[in-house]
């Protein structure tokens, strides 16, 4: 069975979201970095110590991407999207009193407050236009 969660649920999640989130975007970013590093050896690539440079960005760049593979692994076990990693944005199913939708949460943010309708993950993010349910409704 897929997850789905109302507002109040989803809000209640942010901060599980936002540790992994942390732990994504500290990978994504130390990745990019040893990446533009990894290019400027390439170019550079003269020597012997160059070499073993690129082999140690190799075996680094190797172990970020097992890591984010695993972030994603914990995303997937929530039953939450990556839609894209930067800026970071997280699609979360839910269910309105209006019916099924997408939550829409963006690295930043302190709460889920963007969303929208079944079938248009593609569309720009918008602001939600249904109110949390209370809380002995969620």
């Amino acid at each position: 069975m897929e997850a789905s969660y109302t507002l109040v649920e989803a809000n209640r999640l942010l901060p599980l979201v936002t540790a992994i989130a942390g732990e994504l975007t500290e990978r994504r970013d130390e990745q990019r970095k040893l990446q533009r590093l990894h290019l400027e050896l390439e170019q550079a690539r003269t020597n012997e110590g160059v070499s073993i440079a690129l082999y140690d960005l190799d075996s680094r760049l190797f172990e970020i991407e097992l890591g984010l593979k695993q972030v994603r692994k914990e995303f997937a076990l929530l039953g939450l999207h990556i839609l894209r990693v930067s800026p970071l944005t997280i699609h979360i199913p839910g269910n309105t009193q209006q019916g099924p939708v997408v939550f829409c949460w963006q690295e930043g943010e302190s709460r889920v407050c963007h969303g929208h309708a079944l079938g248009e993950e593609e569309n720009p993010r918008r602001p939600l236009r249904v109110r949390a349910s209370s809380p002995g409704q969620a």
